[in-house]
């Protein structure tokens, strides 16, 4: 939340208010719709307005969630 405040602020200094931060939001196959709402509801509690649903990985992504 102070992180997106902070972009907020800047924004609108930049004459563009209104314009925080935005969320890439990428599942994984092992993840469920719960996963998805659970994080959709911690969105809206931290009051960002702007997110993407995004379920491609770049190759480094998917070497990374390889590892683990």
């Amino acid at each position: 939340m102070e992180k997106n405040k902070m972009v907020l602020e800047y924004s609108a200094r930049l004459g563009r208010p209104g314009r925080g931060v935005t969320v890439i939001i990428k599942p994984t196959k092992k993840s469920n719709y719960g996963n998805l709402v659970d994080i959709l509801d911690e969105i809206k509690i931290a009051n960002i307005t702007s997110y993407a649903i995004v379920p491609q990985f770049t190759p480094e992504e998917s070497k990374l969630l390889a590892s683990n």
